[in-house]
């Protein structure tokens, strides 16, 4: 989120985002809470609150967030007023360590307590601080809020449907973290797409730890497939996607929506995390190599033009060159487009953290991941290659990353195409030929306008 208010009656807001996109999302709806009092700002030395959105899924992003609040301490040493608050899931894991280590932070908070920010704001004004809010309830409900989105003309978003995971995945923090499974009613679901669609919002994505086992607990409430047909239906929605599923939980009804939903895109990024079932038991996947190998099987003969991409953990405890060698020989049997592959570290509170003496050495774990990704970067590239001199319909996002002269857009398979055009395309659908393949992306040459 990059919208700069020039209202001066405003606060300035500055927001930095850590991690996957459920952190996109409740950074979204922090900015949502917030609108009232504050505008966002992209320069931390003007701000008056600044609010850090962590993430601990993986070392890296949480040593990243500890560096960035070290530097934040000038801009409160310069001026005491300024609130500074640490939020997501560091916070929930770290709580009042968080601020022994770090006294000048006013407010440390959970992914449930955003939306009691405003008053947790309110109070620390009136001189209370720190405030440490990072209790999970397992009734918690995700407020409706219909606020403008932050981002001025947004082109996509994402809408969540659930909060939580009752997964417990040995490796994974996430419940520890974000709670228990709780899905939204379908109503504040189709209500929050409705209002971000008149905002001009062309593309949703719908937002779970496991998207698939959406309804479960709510009674009367449809099943995942249930609700794709209910929001495929919802007027000016000219695409759908969906992130994140579990293949134990991939039913044949939730396939068939890719083949019935018009506006539901090809695209499934369904992690498998290992190619060995040895090891998919030790990670509490609740599915083998064989069952994941036959559910892509169904979802290709039932959508052809499926792309797929999916997650790995390289080096889990225990795991031998065989098993390795099975996650090489998944990634040959299935050719995904893209994979998202990480070493193995041991996160707080899980089981696998407790594992330590069946740690694979760091050396090995480096090398195993380099692996992965040179047989994934051939593969990758035979699949774009393949797309070559084909035009594909493209939703004009912005400007490229690569180069500010050209835009970028997605394709329904989500992969990035950067080309020239003008700048009055943002947000519109358009015909692209493909010229060249890259390695994570496509380069095209615009043919027509489509909408």
């Amino acid at each position: 989120m990059h919208h700069i208010s020039q209202d001066t009656d405003h606060k300035r807001l500055y927001l930095r985002t850590f991690g996957c996109q459920m952190n996109e999302y409740d950074s979204q709806r922090m900015a949502q809470v917030l609108q009232s009092e504050y505008s966002l700002t992209l320069c931390p030395e003007e701000a008056d609150l600044i609010l850090i959105n962590t993430c601990s899924i993986r070392e890296k992003a949480e040593n990243k967030v500890y560096s960035l609040v070290g530097r934040i301490k000038k801009f409160k040493e310069q001026r005491p007023d300024l609130v500074i608050g640490i939020g997501g899931c560091v916070a929930q894991q770290e709580g009042k360590r968080l601020l022994r280590r770090m006294p000048y932070v006013d407010l440390v908070f959970g992914p449930q307590a955003i939306y009691r920010l405003p008053s947790m704001l309110r109070e620390i004004k009136m001189g209370k601080r720190p405030i440490l809010s990072i209790e999970t309830r397992d009734d918690f409900h995700i407020p409706l809020i219909t606020s403008p989105l932050p981002e001025p003309n947004p082109v996509r978003t994402f809408v969540t449907i659930m909060q939580g995971c009752d997964n417990y995945c040995t490796y994974c923090i996430v419940p520890y973290v974000r709670g228990r499974e709780v899905s939204r009613p379908p109503g504040d679901i189709l209500a929050e797409i409705r209002a971000v669609i008149r905002q001009g919002v062309k593309e949703v994505t719908l937002l779970g730890q496991n998207v698939n086992s959406y309804g479960k607990k709510l009674g009367a409430c449809p099943s995942f497939s249930g609700l794709l047909r209910m929001v495929a239906q919802v007027p000016g929605l000219r695409r759908l996607r969906f992130t994140t599923s579990h293949p134990r939980d991939l039913s044949r009804d939730v396939m068939e929506c890719f083949r019935d939903l018009d506006n539901l895109c090809e695209h499934l990024h369904l992690p498998v995390q290992s190619g060995s079932t040895r090891i998919l038991r030790r990670m509490n996947r609740h599915y083998t190599r064989d069952q994941y190998l036959k559910k892509i099987e169904e979802l290709k003969s039932i959508c052809p033009d499926i792309c797929l991409t999916t997650d790995l953990i390289v080096g889990f405890p225990g795991e031998t060159d065989a098993d390795f060698e099975e996650t090489l020989s998944l990634l040959r049997s299935v050719e995904f487009d893209q994979i998202f592959a990480f070493k193995y570290s041991p996160r707080p509170f899980t089981v696998a953290a407790t594992w330590s003496d069946e740690y694979v050495p760091e050396g090995l774990k480096a090398e195993r991941l380099t692996r992965v990704l040179e047989l994934q970067r051939e593969i990758g590239l035979r699949r774009y290659k393949a797309m070559e001199n084909q035009v594909k319909e493209v939703l004009v996002e912005g400007p490229s990353k690569k180069n500010a002269e050209e835009l970028m857009g997605r394709t329904r398979g989500n992969h990035i195409v950067n080309f020239l055009a003008p700048r009055d395309l943002i947000g519109k659908f358009v015909d692209v030929k493909i010229s060249k393949a890259c390695y994570h992306s496509l380069r095209g040459e615009l043919s027509s306008p489509v909408s």
